[in-house]
């Protein structure tokens, strides 16, 4: 985790970038036990879980692709608030109270339209040379998103996804 300003370079943007999608990855993993009673809801949180490991696989990459003069580089400034923030959130026990799908939801709706995805997007976007491998990277961010857009659709409304508790203990 970052501690100050003075330590900001793209190498530590894209390290901690790459623990917030672990992190990310290590609650839909926690949601799909809580879920694993609903075979259809925990395959949702666990393909979730797949694609945050895959967007961390990604940086990883564009990382090891950078040179040393491109790793020591101050980062934007902005995705490193944007880090700084998200750090905090994820200190904090996202999952425990968690007692229902719609809150689950919510939660997940809430990291990823949070700046999570925009930080992906912009590293992996601002730091790979291939317009190929920008807009592949672009899709996987509007696939991934989709599929909480098409959550109701899948899952039904508000007050039925009340309804489903988490898995008892």
């Amino acid at each position: 985790m970052m501690e100050s300003v003075r330590e900001a370079t793209v190498e530590r943007l894209f390290e901690s970038a790459i623990e917030i999608e672990y992190a990310a990855a290590d609650i839909y993993k926690k949601l799909s036990v809580l879920f694993s009673h609903e075979p259809r809801v925990h395959a949702f949180w666990r393909g979730l879980f797949d694609d945050e490991v895959r967007h961390a696989t990604t940086l990883q990459d564009v990382l090891g692709s950078l040179t040393p003069e491109q790793l020591l580089l101050p980062p934007d400034m902005e995705m490193w608030n944007n880090i700084v923030r998200i750090q905090r959130m994820f200190r904090k026990d996202l999952v425990g109270p968690i007692d229902n799908l719609d809150a689950a939801y919510e939660l997940a709706h809430d990291l990823e339209f949070s700046e999570v995805n925009a930080i992906f997007k912009f590293l992996a976007g601002e730091f790979v040379p291939s317009e190929e491998r920008k807009r592949f990277v672009h899709s996987e961010i509007v696939q991934h998103l989709q599929k909480l857009t098409h959550f109701g659709e899948n899952f039904g409304e508000k007050g039925w996804r009340k309804e489903i508790s988490v898995r008892p203990s």
